[in-house]
């Protein structure tokens, strides 16, 4: 467990970093991405960050809000949506066209429906586009402009789940088009993308790859849910679980912290990103110190189902769920092409 002391002085180290760090917040218009979009505008000295998400109100409204911080900074939103790997690329050229870095890859969209499968044009299920195939392509793209800030930070965050691997993964289904639930859905996403990040990691040693789960935090998740959905989750959330619920502010506190500190460095272990003090480094997946790849909790410490994933990696699941999502990502770029 990592202390709300400890973060809050890692975070006030981030002005120590080079001015400019420039990071990108997926789904950033709400909850949690933007409280630690805020912490990091606040933190920072001179930031570029970009906002990416469906709500022009809420943006405007959020740029504002930046603006009475921090002057010299920048702020720009990207309206888009992100149920399509289309969309998701041409969010990427755009910020290839404006940066040569990226410091920090920060992602959070998703959807909270009680649908089944619900197939989008390009093939695949919303949820798990939003969850694990949008992520994933975000950072594909943009791994040229993390290796790039390496020297300062470099770090791919996906607030997700981790902790609910599943072990019985069919590696011949994994975009389920066969074998959906919404169990399924989340157990998949999650599992892809811790070994995602293991393979991520080990390709890309400069980079950091962090697989967060923020535990109880009361934010807009489930806005677009249908009324009954709301009304129970609400009841939920401010009765039964208020006692275990972490603010939204701590939450983008730590979130900050989980993007920007040295305890997840990259794999190179090169002094990337804000020191934590003697032992800077955490464990990473499989328990190895400084892999590059980690599982945390929402407060810091080491998270998964480490049976699970030790079972799934004596069946090389690493390399083949990397495989599946580059095939997937070849599969809509071909489709995409022909539809023009």
């Amino acid at each position: 467990m990592v202390s709300l002391e400890a973060v809050r002085l890692s975070n006030a180290k981030l002005k120590n970093l080079p001015p400019g760090l420039v990071a990108l917040f997926v789904g950033g218009t709400s909850g949690i991405a933007e409280s630690t979009l805020k912490q990091f505008y606040r933190h920072a000295i001179r930031p570029r960050i970009y906002i990416v998400g469906r709500n022009q109100d809420a943006a405007d409204r959020i740029i504002s809000e930046l603006k009475t911080s921090q002057s010299e900074g920048t702020a720009t939103f990207i309206r888009q949506d992100l149920t399509l790997l289309k969309n998701v690329d041409l969010v990427c050229d755009e910020i290839k066209r404006r940066e040569t870095k990226l410091n920090v890859l920060f992602m959070t969209a998703g959807l909270s429906s009680m649908r089944g499968r619900d197939e989008t044009s390009e093939g695949l299920d919303r949820k798990m586009t939003t969850n694990y195939y949008a992520r994933m392509r975000f950072i594909h793209n943009l791994l040229p402009l993390l290796r790039a800030s390496a020297p300062e930070l470099s770090r791919a965050v996906s607030v997700l789940s981790p902790g609910q691997e599943t072990a019985t993964l069919n590696f011949n289904d994994l975009d389920l088009k066969q074998n959906f639930s919404l169990r399924n859905a989340m157990t998949y996403c999650v599992t892809m993308t811790d070994f995602a990040f293991e393979e991520l990691a080990k390709a890309n040693p400069t980079v950091s790859f962090v697989h967060d789960f923020p535990g109880g935090v009361k934010t807009g998740f489930l806005k677009e849910s249908n009324i009954l959905l709301r009304a129970v989750g609400n009841i939920l959330v401010d009765v039964v679980a208020r006692p275990w619920m972490t603010s939204i502010e701590e939450s983008g506190e730590r979130h900050l912290f989980a993007a920007t500190s040295r305890r997840y460095v990259s794999r190179d272990g090169q002094e990337h990103g804000v020191g934590f003090g003697k032992g800077d480094s955490g464990k990473g997946t499989g328990g190895e110190l400084g892999s590059g790849a980690y599982l945390i909790g929402s407060t810091g410490e080491q998270r998964g189902n480490e049976k699970a994933l030790e079972q799934l990696r004596s069946k090389g699941a690493g390399e083949k769920i990397w495989k599946h999502t580059v095939s997937v990502f070849e599969r809509v770029e071909n489709g995409n092409k022909t539809d023009k």
